[in-house]
């Protein structure tokens, strides 16, 4: 099948609407992006083969997918919003198909909010967890604003955690149900002043925080300064979710010594490595990291482009 509105001889590739049992060639295509581009693990694009969402692949001689694009709307679709995700193998960008793709994305997605009411702003977004200076300027040329962008930093579990402790006053716990409040306390202290700050109540910022199946309770931690918390750290398989400290707190070091606690558990736990993301915006968070062996590998950013 081919979309009405595809090109079947753009560069000798064989196009056609992508299915569910593409799913290992969009595996293959995501391993060999990330090779290259860095950044996060690839794209959950499962998510876009079902519920016939318009999803487009492009295929080589060797009937092996080299490119692909997908858009879809949220369930349920309650609001003018259109989600798009693709990618490029590496050696075959900068041949237009790049640019091809979005123009049949953003297509596709005015079909699908062609039922928005004319007085509400239709969205579209894009998500990359791998991005390169050539999708950001093509990105930019189809009139999408980057909203916010996060740099993937790994720590080699290989080499000896880094030999930083607890400074002094401060006592170390780990996360259990009842010290829910104090991690939520820490965090809701901590991030308040950020830029796009949600304002999520304890109960969602704990479901986003611990309701994961990835959760690792006995590598969260929790700071006290006394009976106070002053600094936390939400850990998943092989992550980094999220690190906090109280302003008050904030330059004595109790941000290493959490992160280097928990490289010391992981490494005692079998992991190879600890992933972490950390905004652009947030440069002094960027430093303690690389000064305590964080190596960058990449960048995550989402993107939005609007029009009522």
């Amino acid at each position: 099948m081919l979309y009405a509105d595809v090109e079947p001889a753009l560069l000798g590739l064989r196009w056609r609407a992508l299915v569910t049992s593409d799913a290992p060639a969009l595996a293959r295509l995501g391993a060999a992006c990330l090779a290259a581009d860095g950044g996060f693990r690839p794209l959950p694009v499962g998510d876009y083969l079902r519920d016939q969402a318009p999803a487009l692949g492009a295929f080589n001689n060797d009937a092996e997918l080299v490119a692909f694009a997908a858009v879809r709307r949220p369930e349920p679709p309650a609001e003018p919003l259109a989600t798009i995700v693709g990618q490029v193998h590496p050696a075959w960008r900068a041949r237009g198909v790049g640019r091809f793709l979005i123009e049949w994305s953003i297509s596709q997605a005015a079909t699908l909010l062609h039922d928005a009411s004319a007085d509400h702003t239709r969205a579209l977004h894009i998500n990359t967890e791998g991005l390169t200076p050539a999708a950001a300027r093509l990105y930019a040329r189809y009139g999408f604003e980057q909203q916010f962008a996060e740099d993937v930093m790994r720590y080699d579990l290989a080499a000896p955690a880094p030999a930083v402790r607890l400074p002094p006053g401060f006592t170390l716990h780990t996360w259990a149900p009842e010290l829910a409040p104090q991690f939520f306390a820490v965090y809701d202290a901590a991030f308040r002043t950020r830029p796009g700050f949600p304002g999520w109540s304890a109960e969602r910022w704990l479901a986003w925080a611990t309701g994961d199946d990835d959760f690792v309770p006995e590598l969260s931690l929790l700071a006290l300064a006394g009976d106070t918390p002053a600094g936390f750290l939400v850990a998943g398989q092989g992550w980094l979710v999220q690190l906090g400290v109280r302003p008050e707190w904030r330059g004595g070091g109790l941000g290493a010594a959490l992160t280097a606690e928990l490289l010391r558990r992981a490494q005692a736990t079998g992991w190879a490595s600890v992933l972490l993301d950390v905004n652009v915006n947030n440069p002094g968070a960027a430093r303690v990291y690389a000064r305590l062996g964080f190596a960058l590998i990449g960048r995550r950013a989402r993107y939005l482009r609007t029009h009522s």
